[in-house]
């Protein structure tokens, strides 16, 4: 004779877990809860307008071990990191190896608003700039806002792919301002120096 399936055994089982209470639900944790959070605000920029200027290094093309040189593009980013205060870029300019400038990105102010950031391209087949390219970003914004973030990003093609590399802005420290017609002081006791030819006017800081 067979014997029959055990099916009630199997069946008390069944209704004895469906007779219990589904476990209550972990509250969200201190983590999850706090990205909901805002963050602390920033107070705002009160200080009087300060001109203020950036070097930044660059290469647009390098020499490998053969002599032979590799084309970089560039793209330049400028960012305003500060929260709170709008800044403006007065001049981009661009300048070669020899240092004569090679262009200017921009033909009137450009304002960043908090936390923007604006661009500058130089294509990889460009190479005025050379190995010794670097760019001059004057901008002006209140004297307590925070310094920009610039950075030169460099990429180009190297036997079977590519390679990329950086390089960060360096903030110029300010000039003292000297009054129209005063010259500086001669030397003690030497004969001053001629009137020095006048230069053409550079529209710079």
């Amino acid at each position: 004779m067979f014997a029959r399936p055990l099916v009630w055994p199997c069946l008390l089982i069944v209704l004895a877990g469906c007779g219990q209470e589904s476990p209550a639900p972990r509250p969200a944790s201190s983590a999850v809860a706090s990205a909901t959070t805002s963050p602390p605000s920033s107070p705002p920029t009160r200080g009087a307008n300060r001109k203020r200027t950036v070097y930044v290094p660059a290469y647009s093309h390098l020499r490998t071990s053969r002599n032979k040189p590799t084309l970089y593009s560039i793209t330049l980013s400028v960012r305003n990191v500060d929260p709170t205060a709008s800044v403006k870029l007065t001049h981009v300019d661009y300048f070669d190896t020899s240092g004569h400038r090679v262009r200017s990105y921009l033909s009137t102010p450009q304002t960043l608003a908090p936390l923007e950031t604006a661009e500058f391209f130089v294509e990889s087949n460009d190479d005025a700039g050379g190995s010794g390219a670097n760019f001059l970003v004057y901008w002006e914004g209140p004297s307590d806002a925070h310094a920009l973030l610039t950075e030169a990003v460099m990429v180009g093609f190297i036997g079977a792919g590519y390679s990329t590399f950086s390089s960060r802005g360096v903030e110029l420290p300010a000039r003292p301002d000297i009054p129209e017609g005063i010259a500086p002081a001669a030397a003690s006791g030497s004969a001053p120096s001629p009137a020095p030819t006048p230069e053409p006017a550079f529209d710079g800081y």
